[in-house]
């Protein structure tokens, strides 16, 4: 291993000193754009999800969710587009609050007669933690409740528990 002050001395073929991207926190604090990769559980079925998100200001983001969701009866997917408010971005340990909407879709792995339609709308709240770790990396913690609008006449309502790493640039 090479220390990053000694990469940083090394030249490049036009004489030049490498230029060497080392993030600190105030790129953390100055970051827009964020990836990350999670896994958990959605009311007994293992989820992993997938989100990016864009931050407009230093407490206001836009994030994606793709989710897959794996269970004992059934398997689908879930979708969603939330709103991030994280009132201290400042702070290494940093609290956020969010809020939803999106599309679920459950398939049974029973064989049924009469198949209902299994796509329907979601409401999303939710509440978690993110705390910078180093470079470019984060871990994340988050708990979501889900109220999913059937076409019955009976709205189910879903929890999700799921921690998981992001990095940002």
């Amino acid at each position: 291993w090479v220390k990053l002050d000694q990469m940083a001395a090394t030249l490049d073929t036009a004489g030049r000193a490498t230029a060497i991207d080392d993030p600190t926190e105030e790129d953390f604090l100055g970051r827009r754009w964020e990836v990350g990769l999670a896994v958990g559980d959605l009311d007994g079925a293992s989820v992993i999800s997938l989100n990016a998100g864009y931050r407009w200001t230093r407490n206001l983001s836009t994030e994606v969710q793709l989710a897959d969701i794996s269970g004992s009866f059934s398997d689908g997917w879930l979708t969603t587009v939330t709103i991030v408010h994280q009132p201290f971005p400042e702070w290494r340990l940093s609290p956020y609050a969010a809020l939803g909407t999106g599309m679920i879709h459950i398939e049974p792995k029973a064989t049924l007669v009469a198949t209902q339609d299994r796509t329907d709308q979601v409401g999303q709240v939710g509440v978690g933690v993110r705390m910078y770790l180093s470079k470019r990396f984060m871990f994340r913690g988050e708990y979501n409740s889900y109220l999913v609008f059937t076409s019955r006449d009976d709205n189910e309502e879903l929890d999700e528990w799921k921690a998981g790493f992001a990095f940002f640039f």
